[in-house]
């Protein structure tokens, strides 16, 4: 069977209640063959993964190739913003690396209309920077739509080293976001960031209508490049 390796934050947060639109996360072992191998990177919080900091790379690179030692073959993380060391991490191991959904973006923009737009669902729209966007080859922004979970309960969450939220709170959150793209014209497909995501796309697809890429479709498609054992 193929193991996917998981470079997680260091955040350890937890959800309280169900509901039938909160589905598994990236890492759950319920999405997959094989349970995962995950890895907690050292001093890698939300806040400052998201803000970009530079001293993690190499520990990211360190803890990849911890999970490539541990049988992963191949290897993803569990915040989009993580694509800044995607070159760095792939580069250091002999597995296949998508560190985000971001990587997709490219080829979204090639898939619908040039006069159509892409609408990026982050966790924080102030850090999905130009420098992001000229690493993935995209030097014109203008067909891009970026909407964040700034602002709200769930952001506090993740944020924290330790959070805990209702997945109801989470929902109103994600139904917040919906509407602000919804008001957006010529919106042709979504793209979700951040890995929390993953959890309500379907959420996002009943409620926009729209084809919704997320973390899940971009891991798939990684797994999907790897051999049997």
């Amino acid at each position: 069977m193929k193991t996917l390796g998981v470079l997680c934050l260091s955040n350890d947060g937890e959800y309280s209640g169900q509901n039938a639109d909160f589905g598994p996360g990236i890492a759950d072992p319920r999405r997959y063959g094989s349970p995962p191998v995950r890895r907690n990177v050292p001093g890698a919080w939300a806040s400052n993964v998201v803000s970009g900091d530079p001293a993690l790379q190499d520990r990211y690179v360190r803890a990849a190739q911890e999970l490539v030692r541990e049988g992963a073959d191949a290897i993803t993380c569990d915040c989009g913003f993580t694509v800044r060391y995607q070159q760095s991490i792939a580069a250091a191991v002999s597995v296949p690396v998508s560190t985000s959904s971001l990587l997709l973006l490219p080829t979204l923009l090639s898939n619908v209309p040039a006069s159509k737009k892409i609408a990026i669902l982050t966790a924080d729209s102030r850090c999905l920077e130009t420098g992001i966007f000229v690493t993935l080859g995209i030097t014109d922004p203008s067909r891009l739509v970026v909407e964040g979970l700034e602002g709200t309960a769930t952001y506090d969450y993740m944020l924290a080293e330790k959070g805990n939220i209702h997945v109801d709170d989470v929902l109103a959150d994600i139904d917040g976001v919906i509407g602000r793209v919804q008001k957006h014209e010529n919106v042709a497909a979504i793209l979700c960031e951040c890995t929390i995501y993953v959890r309500v796309s379907p959420r996002i697809r009943r409620a926009t209508g729209l084809p919704v890429y997320d973390a899940a479709n971009n891991v798939a498609l990684l797994m999907a490049s790897v051999g049997e054992k």
